[in-house]
């Protein structure tokens, strides 16, 4: 998951430098390219997110796993 996390975090820092660079550019058809492109890695982030679990789940999950007997416990 530190993965996912990760790519998010790249995506919206890209996403940030083309809101950044875009004033600067004079030609507005490459602004408005440069505005879509930093649309795009928005769009990237928030798919990235929606492919991971929320944060608060994991824990919840571990403590499941742990909490379960093992069948080898059992036999004894």
């Amino acid at each position: 998951m530190a993965v996912t996390r990760a790519r998010v975090e790249e995506y919206r820092r890209r996403a940030q430098e083309c809101l950044e660079l875009a004033p600067k550019i004079s030609l507005e058809r490459e602004r408005a390219l440069v505005f879509d492109i930093a649309q795009t890695w928005r769009r990237l982030a928030q798919q990235q997110e929606k492919l991971q679990p929320p944060l608060t789940e994991q824990p919840q999950q571990q403590q499941q796993q742990q909490a379960q007997p093992k069948d080898d416990d059992n036999k004894e």
